[in-house]
C-alpha cells in the first residue's frame, strides 16, 4: 500500500542537513550552492530565489558546485539543467 503522504508537502524547499552537507564538503570543497536562501546558503556563493539559478549559466562558474534543489513539479527543470552540464 502507498503512503501518499510521502508524496505531499506544504513545503518543497528542505534543507540539508549540517552533518550531511559537511561530509560530502570535505570531499568535494564545495564554491558554489546552487538552490539556497540567505537563511541556509551551504557555501559563500550562491543563488536564491531570486535570482533563479535555472537561468545562470553554470559552465561559467568556478569550482565546484552543490545542489539540493526545491522539490515538486519543477524538479525536472532542475534535472535536466544539471544534465547539461555534467
Amino acid at each position: 500500500m502507498i503512503n501518499h503522504g510521502l508524496f505531499t508537502s506544504n513545503k518543497e524547499d528542505w534543507e540539508t542537513p549540517g552533518i550531511f552537507f559537511n561530509n560530502l564538503n570535505e570531499k568535494y570543497n564545495f564554491k558554489w550552492d546552487l538552490a539556497a536562501s540567505d537563511d541556509n546558503a551551504k557555501c559563500n556563493n550562491y543563488f536564491t530565489r531570486d535570482v533563479n539559478s535555472l537561468e545562470q549559466n553554470w559552465g561559467d562558474l568556478d569550482g565546484n558546485l552543490f545542489i539540493n534543489p526545491p522539490y515538486g513539479r519543477e524538479l525536472k527543470l532542475w534535472v535536466k539543467k544539471q544534465l547539461k552540464h555534467i
